[in-house]
């Protein structure tokens, strides 16, 4: 996987898995290097608007649930 490949996938796991998320916003560059980021990477991240990715993944949630139908 290309490192702009890893880096995305990593973007994706933390607007969709919220244990994930909680782990990353703790240790911002301790998750980003754990998941096979570079330090440039990890120190993008570090820097990363935190409300916004609660508010992205949050979104994100709102709109699955929405498409789920109860049967």
């Amino acid at each position: 996987m290309s490192a702009a490949a890893a880096f995305e996938a990593f973007l994706v796991l933390l607007y969709t898995d919220e244990s994930a998320r909680g782990r990353f916003l703790a240790d911002p560059r301790g998750e980003a290097l754990a998941a096979g980021l570079d330090a440039d990477q990890a120190e993008k991240l570090e820097r990363i608007d935190r409300v916004g990715l609660e508010l992205m993944a949050d979104s994100l949630d709102h709109k699955r649930r929405s498409r789920v139908r109860p049967r």
